[in-house]
C-alpha cells in the first residue's frame, strides 16, 4: 500500500538528519523519485492527500 510506502520512507528520513535535510527543499516530483531510488514507491498525488489528510486533522 502507497501509504505504507510513505509511513516508511517517513521513518528512513528520521533515522538519518542529513537524509530529511537533503529532501527538506525537493520539489514534489524530485522527492518521489527519490524515494523511488530508494524502493519506496508512492505518487505525488498519494503524498498530497496524505498531507492534505493530516492538515485538516491537525487544523492547519
Amino acid at each position: 500500500m502507497s501509504q505504507e510506502a510513505i509511513d516508511r520512507f517517513l521513518e528512513y528520513l528520521r533515522q538519518d538528519r542529513d537524509r530529511l535535510l537533503l529532501v527538506g527543499g525537493m520539489p514534489l516530483d524530485e522527492l518521489v523519485a527519490y524515494a523511488a531510488s530508494h524502493g519506496f514507491a508512492f505518487t505525488a498525488e498519494e503524498l498530497k492527500a496524505r498531507q492534505a489528510l493530516v492538515h485538516l486533522v491537525e487544523g492547519t
